[in-house]
């Protein structure tokens, strides 16, 4: 007789079956064993558990989840029915019933490290950063053998910018399953958020040595070939890895990002789409109606929400009153710092802080997010053609009061300044600069300098002052993070603004002030030489190997020939 045919039909013999046929693979099999051993006894929470963890394997994610609910009711002390049914819901997008589960696991007396990773993933895909990092170094300290204890911590530490404990998590993970491709993946996507793009380009390929079908690998590397200036390459890698996975968002995302710098217009913003998608631009909304894809607007009222940060927002407003002109109502709805702005910038338009209740909005037919405008209204470089040099207007009564303030600081070429984004990652910084770099500029005769670096700043503009022996004017009942109605109507009476990819100089430009934007290249410019959004912006973007410091000496040349 063959050893997988059982001697009879006892319950031991059945359930010693089931769990070899399950652990064989061969999984119809088990669900005949399980099925036959429930026959026998339907109150057994180890073979209720058992047959769910089948079900899941067979795809059948409803009779796992009952398998498991009713294992964990029949005996509280079963507690992998319990994580296996949070494990469920968090492939369900149910994170918090599967937060749930994993903490009902734990108190149970399931103080295991596998169980604490799990918890930690389900924390992590909730946005909750701080207590998934903690559930993490609990499952390793609980098992520092936890393969993918440790690469998830790595993971949880480079989004927490720990680069260096990062990378150490990550070696760690490597030495325990050198051979597992999500942890190769994984250490290539921690070393790319370092800017070492040839280093994870090696470990990314290594993944995909060992799972040539890995489509987060493939992605990951088309990224790092294309931050390597390989942008034909980048582009096949996301095509295989969406031919692999049709609904990687990250590749959606990344391949639109990719078309956009290259000036594919209409395939870009295709791509673009999937920002939200992808957790490249937070949440999007969910209004319950119709989302609007560029039909006619006639005698249709609109919703536009402000989406991502503030410079996004001002970049895509250029667009609204083209919306407006189209539809029979427009309302938007926006960070409640431009709500002055817009509301006297497009008066036809109804301007507002978003409602409480995001999901409601009575007043509207069709709604879209800010920077979805862009596909129907720019699906060509053309079409910004005879765009206005600046759409948004500053209070009059401000800018009035302003004139008086700036001229009081004397003769001379009026140059605000700002630096830096508030919010620095490491591979954020080389984009930006510090102050102390900006020693030529400081150095220019006959200019005015004016603070327009918001945020904590103030020490930094203080130690510049002492060591370039110049003045940053400032003024104390000025906001510039809250104010920007204030921050407007100051910057229409400057002659000149410099700042890298920051509202800073997004702002002045909408409102048509000359701006000076440092930095490198990035996809707002549509695979053109300037940014065609904004009339009124000049680009210094490092050239041969040139540095920022570099860059900023050489608008300090530009900028001592400018007529005082």
């Amino acid at each position: 007789m063959s050893p997988d045919v059982p001697f009879g039909n006892d319950l031991p013999t059945l359930t010693a079956s089931a769990a070899r046929h399950h652990a064989q693979g061969r999984l119809a099999e088990a669900v005949t064993a399980y099925t036959d051993a429930l026959r026998l006894d339907r109150r057994d929470p180890a073979l209720l558990c058992g047959f769910g963890l089948v079900l899941r394997d067979l795809g059948q994610i409803d009779g796992a989840a009952t398998c498991f609910e009713a294992a964990f009711a029949l005996d509280p002390a079963c507690v992998d029915a319990a994580d296996s049914l949070g494990t469920l819901r968090a492939g369900q997008g149910r994170l918090a019933e599967a937060e749930a589960c994993h903490r009902a696991a734990l108190a149970r007396g399931g103080d295991r490290a596998p169980i604490w990773n799990n918890l930690a993933n389900a924390l992590s895909r909730q946005g909750r950063a701080a207590a998934a990092l903690t559930a993490w170094q609990r499952a390793v300290l609980l098992d520092p053998a936890l393969p993918e204890g440790w690469s998830n911590l790595g993971g949880g530490l480079r989004d927490a910018e720990r680069l260096d404990e990062a990378e150490r998590a990550h070696r760690r993970a490597l030495r325990l399953m050198p051979d597992e491709p999500q942890a190769n993946n994984n250490f290539g996507h921690a070393l790319q958020a370092r800017l070492r793009h040839t280093e994870a380009a090696r470990w990314f390929r290594r993944a995909l040595t060992l799972d040539p079908g890995y489509a987060a690998a493939l992605c990951n590397l088309g990224l790092a070939v294309q931050r390597l200036g390989d942008g034909g390459l980048a582009e096949r890698l996301y095509g295989w890895a969406l031919r692999v996975a049709p609904d990687l968002a990250l590749a959606h995302f990344n391949r639109g990002l990719l078309r956009l710098e290259r000036g594919a217009l209409a395939e870009g913003w295709a791509g673009y789409g999937w920002r939200f998608a992808s957790g490249q631009a937070g949440g999007a909304r969910q209004p319950r109606m119709p989302a609007w894809r560029g039909e006619d607007l006639a005698g249709k009222r609109l919703l536009i929400w402000g989406e991502q940060g503030v410079g996004d927002t001002i970049l895509f407003s250029s667009l609204c009153a083209e919306a407006i002109a189209r539809a029979r109502s427009v309302v938007i709805e926006t960070d409640r710092r431009l709500v002055p702005l817009f509301a006297r910038s497009f008066p036809a338009a109804l301007v507002r802080p978003p409602m409480p209740d995001a999901a409601t909005v009575p007043d509207c037919d069709l709604h879209t997010p800010i920077g979805s405008l862009a596909r129907v209204f720019r699906r060509e470089l053309s079409a910004f053609a005879g765009a206005a040099g600046g759409w948004l207007v500053p209070d009059p009564v401000r800018v009035a009061l302003w004139r008086e303030r700036v001229a009081a600081l004397g003769p001379g070429l009026r140059v605000g300044i700002g630096w830096r984004s508030a919010l620095m990652t490491e591979s954020r910084r080389a984009a930006y600069s510090r102050l102390d770099q900006w020693d030529a500029l400081f150095a220019v005769p006959g200019v005015v300098f004016v603070n327009l670096q918001y945020g904590a700043c103030e020490a930094e503009r203080v130690a510049a002052e002492a060591r370039f022996g110049v003045a940053i004017h400032r003024w104390d009942d000025l906001d510039l993070t809250d104010d920007f109605d204030g921050t407007a109507a100051l910057m229409a009476n400057l002659d000149l603004v410099i700042a890298p990819a920051t509202a800073v100089g997004e702002l002045a430009a909408a409102l048509g002030v000359p701006v000076w934007r440092f930095g490198g290249r990035d996809w707002t410019q549509l695979g053109s030489a300037v940014r065609p959004w904004f009339a009124a912006q000049r680009l210094f973007q490092p050239q041969g190997g040139e540095d920022i410091p570099g860059v900023l000496r050489r608008m300090a040349r530009q900028l001592a020939r400018c007529p005082i």
